[in-house]
C-alpha cells in the first residue's frame, strides 16, 4: 500500500503540467467514472490484475452492456488510467500508477469533505488572473482546477476561496501556462461580500435533498433490510453523490452560514453509509469476482471514511 499523503494539490498540478482536465465534482455515473469508483473503492492496491471478464461482471451488476463494458476498460487505457496485461488469450487489467494515485488523491478529497468544522483564520484566498480570450481551453482548464481547490468566482477572472493554500496555486498556474496572477489573503472590507461566489440556498436545497433520498437506505441498513447486491449499488450512489459537494460548497466556514445548515446531517447521513455498507460492498464485489477467480477476490478490501481520514494525514495504517 502506498504510504504518501493524498494531496488535491498534488494531484491539480500534475493535471496542470499534463494539460489535462479534471472532472467536473457532479453527479452522474458515466460507465468509465463508475469502473474506476468500483476499483478505486475495493481494488485500489490490491497487487494483482482482474480478468476482463471480472470487470464486465462488475459493469453488468450496474446495467452496463459487454460491449460497453470492453469498450469503457479498453478507453481507460487508451487514456493511462488502466494498465493492461495479458496471460495467453485473457485479458487482465489493474490501475496504472498514475491512474492509482489519482483515484486515491480524488477519493481521499471527496471522502473527508465535510467531516467536521475546520478552523478558520478570517482570510480569503484572492486569485486574480488575465488570460486571453483566444485560450479557451486554458482557461477552461485553469476553471476545473479552482473549483477542485475549493475556489469559486467572484467575478470573471477575481476566484475566492476560504481555506486554499495560497502557496500551491503559482505551480499549479504556471503549469497550466498562465503568467498573469495575483495571490492574496485578505479580510471582507466592504463591497460585494466572497461569500456571494457561492450560491448558499441552492448549496442547502442539495444537502437537503441528499438526506431526503438516502436517509431511507440508512433506515434500512440499520434494520438489516439492504442485501448485498443493494448495499454495493447503495454505497457506490451515495459516493457518486456525495462527491458533488465539495465543487458547490468549499467547506465554507460554520460562522459564516446559517444556524440550520444542513451539511452536518448529509454527513452523518453519508458516514452510515459508507461505512456501514462497506463489509456487504465490499462482500458482493468479491462474490462477483470470486465467479471468475476465487483467488484474486480475497484481494477486494474496503475503506472507511476513519481509513481516508488516516491515510489523507500520512498514517495508513497497514
Amino acid at each position: 500500500m502506498s504510504s504518501s499523503k493524498p494531496s488535491i494539490e498534488a494531484l491539480v498540478l500534475r493535471r496542470a503540467e499534463e494539460g489535462t482536465l479534471l472532472p467536473r465534482q457532479q453527479t452522474g455515473t458515466s460507465p468509465q467514472r463508475l469502473l474506476t469508483t468500483l476499483l478505486g473503492e475495493y481494488w485500489l492496491d490490491a497487487p494483482a490484475a482482474l480478468p476482463m471478464a471480472a470487470l464486465i461482471s462488475l459493469l453488468a451488476e450496474f446495467g452496463i452492456s459487454e460491449t460497453s463494458a470492453r469498450a469503457t476498460a479498453n478507453r481507460l487505457v487508451k487514456r493511462g488510467v488502466l494498465a493492461a496485461e495479458r496471460a495467453g488469450r485473457q485479458a487482465y487489467l489493474r490501475f496504472s500508477e498514475t491512474g492509482r494515485e489519482d483515484s486515491r488523491q480524488k477519493t481521499a478529497s471527496i471522502i473527508r469533505f465535510g467531516a467536521g468544522p475546520r478552523e478558520w483564520d478570517g482570510l480569503w484566498t484572492v486569485a486574480g488572473f488575465s488570460i486571453p480570450e483566444q485560450q479557451r481551453a486554458v482557461r477552461h482548464r485553469v476553471r476545473s482546477y479552482l473549483r477542485w481547490l475549493g475556489f469559486a468566482p467572484l467575478f470573471d477572472g477575481l476566484w475566492v476561496s476560504p481555506h486554499a493554500d495560497p502557496e500551491a496555486l503559482d505551480a499549479i498556474f504556471r503549469a497550466a501556462g498562465v503568467g498573469d496572477l495575483t495571490v492574496l489573503r485578505a479580510t471582507e472590507a466592504g463591497g460585494t461580500s466572497p461569500l456571494t461566489a457561492w450560491d448558499l440556498d441552492a448549496v442547502a436545497r442539495a444537502y437537503r435533498a441528499f438526506v431526503d433520498e438516502y436517509r431511507p437506505a440508512a433506515a434500512r441498513l440499520a434494520s438489516g433490510d439492504l442485501n448485498l447486491a443493494e448495499a454495493l449499488a447503495v454505497r457506490l450512489r451515495a459516493f457518486d453523490a456525495w462527491r458533488a459537494f465539495p465543487g458547490i460548497d468549499a467547506d465554507l466556514p460554520d460562522e459564516l452560514l446559517p444556524s440550520n445548515w444542513p451539511r452536518a446531517e448529509a454527513r452523518a447521513v453519508f458516514e452510515e453509509l459508507y461505512d456501514g455498507l462497506g463489509p456487504l460492498a465490499e462482500l458482493r464485489f468479491r462474490q462477483i469476482v470470486g465467479t471468475h477467480d476465487a483467488g484474486l477476490a480475497d484481494l477486494a478490501k474496503h475503506r472507511t471514511t476513519g481509513d481516508w481520514a488516516a491515510l489523507s494525514s500520512g498514517n495508513p495504517g497497514d
